[in-house]
């Protein structure tokens, strides 16, 4: 009997002792779970404030970009965005710099809401559909054929198609640039379209290819290229002038304001003297090609913020990583570096040629940018530049519409 009980009782112990284990096995696995979530959750906070300043605009998986580099995707009013997005998918490599493919153009509100397609064509990914506002409800573009104005609010082209031209980068006080391409009828140069009469006129008679066209904030003049994209030309849009400068055009030259002009030295370019310019640096030039001011560090397309305070840009053509840099003026250090990746032949290369394009908000205090994802994709972006550049103070109105 005495041994029953003690066997009993060794028993139990054993089975409370197992118990015990259990309670704190389960408690131990309990807090450990708890941890793992904690620490996971905690790792999702510190992802997701690393990347609140950036945001992803439109909702498709499908490639989008912008238009021009220096061009804001916003309208006048601040209270739309346009886009450009490639349904089909992006095989690369391809043998083609420029492939052409289905594209649509799409309009959103500026918090990223209302997204409307206004139109079907085809075109390359190179700047989208070139597209830029003319007014709070206008947009401008171009595919391979023609150039066209849509009203943004109902879909309907309200002027073109215009076949056979191609259009500026960006409108200026409802009035849009175009010329006419190769193989069309049409005298050469550049004619202008005033959307409140809607005539169109010749203003620069030219005979060679265009490219690049420019308004000046002022609207009197305009920049573009010539001699296959290789010199650049100032134009008096009232008189018809024209002035060809010298040597090779400054890279993605962009106007600073109605007397000069900014973009990236590269050998041989007008103005450049390799003694004492850096090379793949933003600079300034007066309208007699003369380098007046050194402005920001290393780039390719650039852009400025309208008061001239902060310019941004990419890494120079083929570099890996590519890497966009925001820079305060005369600075060559960046303030930041705003993304970092290494898709190059997507960016850079035959069937791809997503370029980054940045180009700042009317307010100054948002980037907009192209940036590749994968190897086949690139989304348009936007990033929030508040507690990084100080507000400004308008040097002069952002016509880029």
């Amino acid at each position: 009997m005495k041994k029953n009980i003690e066997t009993i009782g060794l028993v139990l112990a054993v089975i409370g002792s197992l118990n015990i284990y259990a309670l704190v096995a389960a408690e131990t696995k309990s807090r450990t779970s708890a941890t793992v979530q904690n620490n996971s959750k905690t790792k999702e906070n510190v992802s997701h404030k690393l990347n609140t300043r950036e945001r992803k605009i439109p909702l498709s998986d499908a490639a989008s970009v912008w238009g021009y580099y220096g061009v804001t995707p916003e309208s006048p009013d601040q209270k739309r965005l346009c886009y450009a997005l490639f349904p089909g998918v992006i095989d690369l490599p391809t043998p083609e710099n420029y492939p052409v493919r289905p594209v649509e153009l799409w309009v959103c509100n500026m918090d990223g809401s209302g997204h409307r397609m206004l139109f079907k064509g085809k075109d390359p990914a190179h700047n989208g559909l070139q597209q830029s506002w003319v007014d709070d409800n206008r947009i401008v573009f171009s595919d391979q054929h023609a150039v066209y104005i849509v009203n943004a609010n109902t879909g309907k082209i309200d002027f073109g198609p215009f076949q056979k031209f191609s259009v500026c980068h960006f409108a200026l006080n409802g009035k849009v640039l175009m010329y006419p391409n190769a193989g069309s009828s049409k005298q050469h140069g550049l004619y202008e379209l005033d959307t409140t009469s809607g005539k169109m006129r010749l203003v620069v008679p030219h005979d060679k290819r265009i490219d690049h066209t420019q308004y000046s904030p002022n609207g009197q003049k305009a920049l573009f290229t010539t001699n296959k994209n290789k010199q650049l030309v100032v134009a008096d849009l009232e008189s018809g002038d024209v002035k060809i400068f010298p040597d090779i055009k400054p890279m993605h030259f962009q106007w600073f304001d109605n007397q000069s002009f900014f973009g990236y030295t590269k050998v041989g370019v007008v103005g450049v003297d390799s003694s004492k310019h850096l090379i793949n640096e933003m600079y300034r030039w007066n309208m007699k090609g003369q380098i007046i001011e050194y402005l920001a560090g290393h780039g390719c397309h650039g852009a400025g913020r309208a008061d001239g305070k902060y310019f941004a840009g990419e890494s120079w053509y083929k570099s890996d990583p590519i890497v966009l840099r925001l820079y305060s003026r005369g600075q060559s250090k960046a303030l930041v570096d705003v993304f970092s990746h290494s898709f190059v032949e997507l960016t850079w290369g035959p069937g791809g040629r997503h370029h980054v394009n940045p180009s700042f908000s009317h307010d100054g205090m948002r980037l907009y940018y192209n940036k590749a994802v994968n190897r086949n994709t690139s989304y348009a972006f936007s990033y929030d530049l508040t507690g990084l550049v100080s507000p400004p103070q308008i040097r002069k109105s952002s016509n880029k519409n």
